[in-house]
């Protein structure tokens, strides 16, 4: 005997606008190109501008590990393969509509 779980929608949280990305958070990259670069998670950093439409990610271990690892990366010129004694790699300028609060991903 099998149960199924609903879920409506007031249980689902929204995904925070691109305003409400704040330096200092982990993110998780999404819906960005080159495809390579989503799923990834890092921490947004600081930004003078408080306006701002983009923020720097710097990624955490494994994504960075991740990224060195993924054989789409040689094929772009947006991004660079880390090298071997990187441990965390900085995106520059990302765009604040293709992130969302990872506080929560284990």
């Amino acid at each position: 005997m099998s149960t199924t779980a609903t879920v409506t929608v007031e249980e689902i949280p929204p995904p925070p606008t691109p305003e409400d990305i704040k330096p200092g958070r982990r993110v998780r990259l999404v819906n960005i190109s080159p495809a390579s670069l989503n799923g990834l998670t890092g921490t947004t950093q600081t930004n003078s501008n408080p306006r701002v439409t983009r923020l720097d990610v710097l990624l955490d271990e494994s994504s960075t590990d991740f990224l060195r690892r993924d054989h789409r990366v040689g094929n772009t010129r947006k991004i660079k393969v880390p090298a071997p004694d990187v441990t965390r790699q900085l995106l520059t300028r990302i765009p604040n509509d293709c992130m969302f609060y990872a506080e929560s991903d284990s």
